[in-house]
């Protein structure tokens, strides 16, 4: 029993095209066959009748030694020295058996007609007469005939025939089974969400019309799955705005208020301030990622430096409490971008970053529309409990998974490397987007 690694790999060809060439050569193999049947029968029929033709002429007539007699150019002779010559120089007489047909036929190939052929048969009755027969065939010189009238060529065209015969009618029946799978190919590749609804095609076969009714019920499942995910991702994040909008404006509220507040409080308040933000952010993405297709429309003249350093300011927050060298390199490339989706991307790929590192540096890289963000950690450093607990909970940002999807729709390229103490990431904006 071969292992699961050994298993024979699968063959990639035409189902139709297989069962084709398995029918044609199948069939080769029973005609050719039964066309070697066919002319060995017919030769062999030949020799039955010239074997009982030998043994009526035997008994008909009475050689005595030395006196063949010759009848219907068949000669009958009572001992073997009494045959003609070129009888006697094709066989021996030790080959020869009792009421056995022996022959030599000379022929240029295995197509044409035979130019000479010698028979002989030494009979013995049951009333104790023996003796020998013999024919000795020459072919007359007349004209040649044409190559299609040999039996073995018959045969061979027989052959031929009837195998074109089969193919042509195997051609046609696979064409009549097969167009109809062509079909519901066609019907199945042009399913959509507008088309999924309509009521299947009844093809000609019943089978292929249960399979359409199947491959129907099983995208109806998949299309109502997504659906509900879909609707419940947008229903939750319409629902999310109104706490998140509560939460901005008591924040804000809070901060006007000319109260003396510990710094407690302060820190608290910035913490809400800055997990709003994040839910902001969140939420217009998801709102964005269910209407796949719908492109955002806020596109702006973004300074990439200038929309990094903004975005960098927003996230200090998350460097307390760590030891975080960042260097910083820009340009003064401009380019018009969406600006909503340039902030969403950037900055979860910046908030991924700080929020990664414990102990170690970062490096951000602007050039042009290219920007390379790499992190790593100090050999030897271990992050604190706390900001491995953060690491390992917290919810900012949107994963490298969701701004793959983002950068997907948006047209940009986003390439990720990293190893064990090192994380890089290179995001390629597209300015004609």
């Amino acid at each position: 029993m071969p292992s699961g690694g050994e298993l024979m790999a699968p063959i990639h060809m035409s189902l139709r095209r297989y069962i084709l060439a398995a029918l044609l050569v199948l069939a080769t193999l029973v005609i050719s066959l039964l066309s070697v049947l066919w002319t060995n029968s017919f030769f062999t029929g030949l020799d039955d009748m010239m074997r009982g033709t030998m043994l009526n002429m035997a008994q008909a007539h009475h050689p005595q030694p030395g006196h063949p007699i010759q009848a219907h150019n068949f000669v009958v002779a009572s001992q073997w020295q009494d045959l003609p010559e070129p009888i006697r120089a094709a066989f021996t007489r030790q080959e020869i058996e009792t009421n056995t047909l022996h022959k030599l036929v000379t022929r240029d190939n295995m197509l044409t007609r035979p130019s000479e052929a010698r028979f002989v048969m030494f009979f013995a009755t049951p009333d104790g007469q023996s003796g020998f027969v013999a024919h000795h065939f020459i072919a007359p010189k007349t004209s040649p005939k044409a190559w299609f009238q040999g039996p073995e060529m018959l045969g061979i065209l027989f052959a031929l025939g009837t195998l074109a015969l089969f193919a042509t009618i195997l051609v046609m029946l696979m064409r009549t089974v097969t167009r109809p799978v062509a079909e519901l190919h066609a019907w199945a590749a042009e399913l959509d969400h507008h088309s999924l609804d309509d009521p299947p095609p009844v093809f000609r076969y019943h089978e292929l019309t249960t399979l359409a009714e199947l491959i129907q019920q099983s995208l109806q499942q998949v299309k109502q799955s997504l659906d509900r995910e879909q609707a419940f991702v947008s229903y939750a994040s319409h629902e999310l705005r109104t706490p998140i909008a509560v939460i901005r404006s008591s924040v804000e509220l809070l901060q006007r208020l000319d109260s003396a507040q510990c710094k407690k409080s302060d820190k608290a308040l910035k913490r809400i301030d800055h997990a709003s933000q994040a839910m902001v952010a969140l939420t217009e993405t998801l709102l964005w990622l269910s209407r796949k297709g719908q492109p955002l429309r806020d596109l702006k003249t973004v300074k990439l430096a200038e929309l990094v350093e903004s975005l960098m300011q927003d996230l200090t927050y998350l460097k307390q409490g760590k030891h975080i060298d960042i260097q910083l390199e820009t340009d003064d490339y401009c380019c018009e971008l969406p600006h909503s989706g340039a902030t969403i991307v950037i900055g979860n790929l910046l908030r991924n970053a700080i929020q990664h590192t414990h102990q170690g540096a970062i490096s951000i890289h602007q050039t042009q529309h290219i920007l390379e963000i790499e992190n790593y950690e100090y050999i030897g450093s271990e992050p604190p409990a706390e900001h491995s607990a953060l690491h390992n909970t917290a919810g900012y940002g949107l994963g490298l998974d969701l701004a793959q999807k983002l950068c997907d729709e948006l047209g940009w390229q986003l390439s990720i490397r990293h190893d064990a103490h090192r994380f890089c990431v290179t995001l390629v904006l597209s300015p004609q987007y």
